[in-house]
């Protein structure tokens, strides 16, 4: 699902405005369908995955311009998959219950989705890190993965916790543990921590999806999904809280994410 997005404390606020600019240079065009995906990235989603890095980055005292770069393309790939999500003619008809549908078109969900893709990878070949490019190039892969499973599951009316869970962990988290993993990566910290911060991606991108899709995980077998959420975000704080005195330079806030 692609959601609408929510203003951001201000603590955020510009570092979100240097990432909406950067994504409009890599996309500035002349094609009009192009300006419309730029704009609807930049004011139609719910934009927690970049805003994620940049919290991180944030707690980690890490500066450099490139993690910008790296929330962009966090940023891109998700709404790339989340247009090809909304394709839904390929698999029988019917939105499922977190698309909204070929907002372009089916061709133009497919091609556009291609193009955010490319752009994203293009960003992340000039970062110029290959652990950064391998956690993120393998993140798509699980994510693709754990889209087919959600649609097998869906078809057969599975009703599983066990199973929806490792679903959602697949199809909607991994991208927020990816995401965090890497700008630890970046920033150069030892790998303790950077796992430390892939498991707080981990838990807030599941307490997000099971927060954004309630009734999705009840109708799959999660009976009190609210509940598992805060139980999540525990997780997340005390995956931070486990690390070292001195290995981050202020708190992650988790507000603006679940």
């Amino acid at each position: 699902m692609i959601q609408h997005s929510a203003p951001f404390p201000a603590w955020l606020q510009n570092d979100m405005e240097q990432v909406n600019a950067l994504i409009r240079r890599q996309f500035d065009s002349d094609v009009v369908l192009i300006r419309q995906v730029v704009e609807f990235i930049l004011h139609g989603g719910e934009r927690v995955r970049p805003a994620l890095v940049l919290a991180v980055a944030r707690a980690l005292g890490y500066s450099d311009d490139r993690r910008y770069a790296l929330a962009a393309a966090v940023e891109l790939i998700h709404i790339s998959l989340a247009l090809h999500d909304g394709v839904t003619e390929a698999s029988g008809g019917g939105a499922d219950a977190h698309s909204d549908g070929a907002l372009f078109g089916n061709a133009g969900n497919i091609l556009l989705g291609d193009l955010l893709y490319t752009g994203a990878f293009r960003m992340i070949v000039d970062l110029n890190d290959m652990a950064v490019m391998r956690v993120l190039s393998d993140a798509t892969n699980v994510i693709a993965e754990g889209e087919v499973m959600y649609r097998a599951a869906r078809a057969a009316s599975v009703r599983d916790a066990e199973r929806h869970l490792d679903i959602v962990s697949r199809r909607r988290a991994k991208l927020f543990e990816a995401g965090a993993q890497c700008i630890a990566i970046l920033h150069g910290a030892p790998p303790a921590v950077c796992e430390a911060f892939a498991c707080f991606g981990h838990h807030v991108g599941m307490a997000h999806a099971l927060r954004t899709e309630a009734e999705d995980a009840v109708q799959y077998g999660i009976d009190d999904a609210a509940a598992h959420a805060a139980r999540e975000l525990e997780a997340a704080r005390a995956a931070i809280a486990a690390l070292d005195a001195g290995a981050v330079a202020e708190p992650v806030r988790l507000a603006p994410f679940a």
